[in-house]
């Protein structure tokens, strides 16, 4: 597979993500763009801006998802930012003007932000974590709280996690915090299943469908892949890094019998040497279901990155904090394609199906790309 640009947008503000849907009912596929300032900025796929607009000034929004949360046929958009407040937005057909629904109040900074059919119920629920050291599930309808806990400290990371061994409308969280625990809830009330402690942050947290059963992986800065056999919470299993265990992604969705790991250098704190000529000890590397490294690629310190499926081929698309836009065969760890953007890439995300790909990055630039097969 490889890249080629079509067209850029440029703003004065950090765009810190993107997300893609029909946000005001007119049958065509909008990006979403949200940045560090708190602004919102929506547009065509052929870059044309349709609208903008603050929406928490000066406060970063750290998370923007388009989906249809009330089931009334239209989407929503969900935000969430480090003013701790969850809004939901519904988009004007015309105007793309974005009225308030409703918003639910966190103490501090959202970390994440994950809709799904929690509580059996047939309709999608809200799960939201915070540094404010609680995980909740909130009712798409109206904000109200439908169940909380919380943490000794900040949450970084959560999932979903189907119970398929038990049944497979049965779903679980896996969540992980600043306290150095992994915590399992039963996703429908809230209820602790059972936790674990390290001594250090654990910064992300996913599931691995193993050759010997589920596997919980999670990791931090202590430096270390924890691998915990789900059963019976025992660590069977550590990798270690030379830098800090940064982001988790299990894949393909099928199966989830691959995870990608993604480790973090702070390196380019020193101000002392040109980000360009730093030497990152930081990698991605891809762990099977035999609990084994299938390939590593050393030198990439990630911000982002995820598993794209087209044509049944599986690639890794990923951003870093040098700029890089990388496109990798998830079978051998290749890298088809490289681009090179000069500043740090915050996102990177694909329309599969109308053959695009899309990057944001800390000098408010959004690129737009055809994806071509080889």
């Amino acid at each position: 597979m490889i890249i080629t640009e079509l067209w850029n947008y440029k703003q004065d503000d950090v765009i810190l993500g993107m997300d893609f849907g029909d946000i005001n009912g007119d049958d065509s596929t909008e990006i979403v763009a949200y940045t560090k300032g708190g602004k919102i900025i929506i547009l065509t796929i052929g870059g044309e801006v349709l609208f903008e607009d603050i929406i928490s000034e000066d406060s970063s929004i750290w998370n923007a998802k388009i989906f249809d949360i009330d089931k009334d046929g239209n989407n929503e958009l969900v935000l969430g930012g480090s003013d701790g407040i969850l809004r939901i937005f519904k988009c004007e057909k015309d105007t793309y003007e974005l009225k308030p629904f409703w918003a639910h109040r966190f103490g501090t900074s959202i970390s994440g932000i994950v809709i799904d059919d929690l509580i059996n119920d047939e309709k999608p629920e809200i799960l939201a974590y915070s540094l404010d050291k609680t995980i909740r599930v909130i009712d798409p309808e109206n904000g109200d709280l439908i169940w909380g806990e919380i943490f000794e400290d900040g949450i970084g990371d959560a999932i979903v996690w189907k119970n398929d061994a038990l049944a497979l409308h049965l779903k679980e969280i896996l969540a992980c915090g600043n306290d150095g625990t992994v915590r399992v809830y039963d996703a429908k009330d809230g209820d602790l299943l059972w936790f674990k402690k390290y001594s250090d942050k654990i910064r992300c947290i996913t599931g691995l469908n193993s050759e010997i059963g589920p596997i919980i992986l999670c990791g931090g800065d202590d430096k270390k892949l924890h691998f915990i056999e789900k059963g019976n919470q025992k660590e069977i299993l550590t990798m270690d890094f030379e830098d800090y265990v940064w982001k988790l992604v299990s894949f393909p969705n099928s199966t989830k019998n691959n995870v990608l790991v993604g480790s973090y250098s702070f390196a380019f704190f020193d101000e002392s040497i040109p980000i360009e000529e730093i030497e990152f000890s930081s990698k991605i590397t891809c762990i099977n279901e035999h609990m084994t490294t299938v390939w590593s690629i050393t030198g990439k310190n990630v911000e982002f990155m995820k598993v794209l499926e087209k044509q049944e081929t599986q690639y890794v698309i990923a951003g870093t904090t040098v700029g890089e836009v990388l496109i990798i065969d998830a079978d051998s760890g290749a890298i088809l394609q490289e681009v090179n953007k000069k500043s740090c890439t915050n996102m990177v995300k694909a329309l599969p199906d109308k053959n695009l790909l899309f990057s944001c990055h800390d000098d408010g630039h959004i690129y737009a790309y055809f994806l071509e097969d080889y």
